[in-house]
C-alpha cells in the first residue's frame, strides 16, 4: 500500500474516532463538548476547514461530472485503454484523497474547539456531513477496484457514480452551511 494511501486511511480513521469521541462526550456529559481549542485557534481551524471544504466541493463535482465519466469513454475504446486510464488516475490520487481526508479531520477536530465564526450546531452539522461522506468511500473504492480487476461494468460504474454523488452532495451541503452560517454571525473581534 502506498504511503499516501496509508496516510489517507489514517486521516479518515482519526476523523471517525474524534467524531465518535465527541458524540460520546456529549452523550455522557449532556453538555457541549469541552473546548480544547479556544476562540482564536478555533477561528483559524474553521478558516482552514472552510477553504478545504470548498476546494473539496470543486474536486468532488469535477470527478463526478468529468473524470469518472471518462471510464465510459475508455471502455468504448477497449479494456486496455480503460486500464491505462485507471492506472493513470490512481497514480494521481494523492491530490484528491489527502485534502479530502484532511478536510474530514479538520471538521472532526472543530467539534473540540470553541464555536468561533460558526455555531456549535453548524460545527456538528458539517462534521456529520463529513462522516456521511466517509461512509460512501468503501462503495466508491470497491467500484474502482472492480473496474481495475475485472474491467468496466455498468453496475460498477453506477455504484461509483452513486457513491460519489452522495459524497459530492454531502460536501456541497456542508460548504453551503459554512457560507450561510458564516455570514449570519458577527465577525469576531481581532
Amino acid at each position: 500500500m502506498p504511503l499516501y494511501f496509508a496516510a489517507f486511511l489514517a486521516t479518515l480513521a482519526a476523523s471517525i474516532v474524534i467524531y465518535l469521541a465527541a458524540v460520546a462526550a456529549l452523550a455522557i456529559r449532556r453538555r457541549p463538548v469541552p473546548a480544547l481549542l479556544q476562540e482564536q485557534g478555533a477561528n483559524r481551524l474553521q478558516a482552514v476547514g472552510v477553504a478545504l471544504l470548498w476546494s473539496g466541493v470543486g474536486m468532488a463535482w469535477l470527478l463526478f461530472f468529468n473524470v469518472y465519466r471518462i471510464h465510459v469513454d475508455m471502455h468504448a475504446l477497449g479494456n486496455e485503454a480503460l486500464q491505462a486510464f485507471s492506472r493513470s488516475y490512481t497514480s494521481r490520487l494523492p491530490v484528491v484523497v489527502l485534502p479530502y481526508g484532511l478536510t474530514c479531520l479538520v471538521w472532526s477536530l472543530a467539534l473540540w474547539a470553541a464555536p468561533a465564526r460558526l455555531s456549535r450546531r453548524a460545527l456538528w452539522g458539517i462534521a456529520t456531513l463529513c462522516m456521511i461522506s466517509i461512509l460512501t468511500t468503501p462503495f466508491a473504492a470497491a467500484a474502482q477496484g472492480d473496474m481495475q480487476e475485472h474491467g468496466f461494468t455498468d453496475a460498477s460504474y453506477m455504484q461509483l457514480q452513486a457513491a460519489h454523488l452522495a459524497r459530492s452532495l454531502a460536501f456541497t451541503l456542508a460548504a453551503l452551511w459554512t457560507l450561510v452560517e458564516g455570514w449570519r454571525l458577527p465577525k469576531p473581534a481581532p
